[in-house]
């Protein structure tokens, strides 16, 4: 590790993965385009609206899935019939089977890292750094995201909510992260997008955070660092390596 002689490196980084490593905006956007394309009676609704209001749905409805209260094909279905009947559509759950069914086929065909995330995972493997990945999901649905980007090889352990039985923010989450990669607290670092769950949780279980600010919101705490992009790789590398 050369590139950081007379400073203490971070001996292990904790990372997100929708949205941090895995382009999840991407696709939802992108598969909610082709629902909307290929339904007749919705092409004139506004994508930015409906992907707005997905995406709340989304949030309110995935701790159930988490808990086990619903399941994921269960959960899909009530996801677009609320948002069929936010927009004033036929909101039958026939109808919301049928867009379940469309959004996750055409979901999957833009999965895609973020840019930089390859190369930022090859930097850290080659300076010796294990990467776990903490994430709020089921460890399928994660595992399989992580397979198809390619990410799965630089990838130290993906700890998963579904398997700790806490999701972040909970302090336990982060501690089974740091038992995988064999770091204490202080010799590690988060890297996440969410504030809430990924930097807010990082910090209280005493781990530093790197906030991935890629829409420019202003930061609840400036002490914070943040980036708003994976690049350029030795820039971001350095960040979360050397404090």
């Amino acid at each position: 590790m050369s590139d950081y002689t007379g400073r203490r490196p971070r001996r292990a980084i904790l990372c997100d993965l929708d949205d941090t490593l895995f382009d999840h905006a991407f696709a939802t956007r992108q598969a909610l385009a082709r629902v909307l394309a290929g339904d007749p009676g919705c092409r004139d609704w506004p994508l930015d609206d409906v992907e707005r209001r997905h995406n709340e749905i989304l949030d309110a409805i995935h701790p159930e899935v988490l808990a086990g209260r619903r399941t994921i094909e269960r959960a899909r279905i009530d996801r677009f019939t609320q948002l069929l009947a936010a927009f004033n559509g036929d909101a039958s759950e026939a109808r919301a089977a049928v867009w379940a069914t469309a959004y996750r086929s055409a979901y999957e065909l833009d999965w895609r890292p973020l840019p930089g995330a390859v190369a930022l995972l090859e930097a850290a493997r080659g300076a010796g750094v294990p990467v776990a990945v903490v994430t709020n999901n089921l460890r399928r649905e994660q595992q399989l995201k992580l397979d198809r980007c390619g990410l799965t090889a630089l990838v130290t352990s993906l700890v998963t909510s579904e398997e700790v039985g806490v999701a972040k923010p909970s302090a336990a989450i982060f501690e089974a992260a740091l038992t995988r990669v064999g770091a204490r607290a202080a010799e590690a670092v988060m890297l996440g997008d969410a504030w809430a769950a990924d930097i807010a949780g990082a910090r209280a279980a005493g781990i530093r955070a790197v906030w991935l600010n890629r829409r420019g919101l202003p930061s609840p705490d400036a002490a914070v660092e943040e980036i708003s992009s994976l690049e350029p790789t030795a820039d971001v590398l350095r960040k979360l390596l050397l404090h």
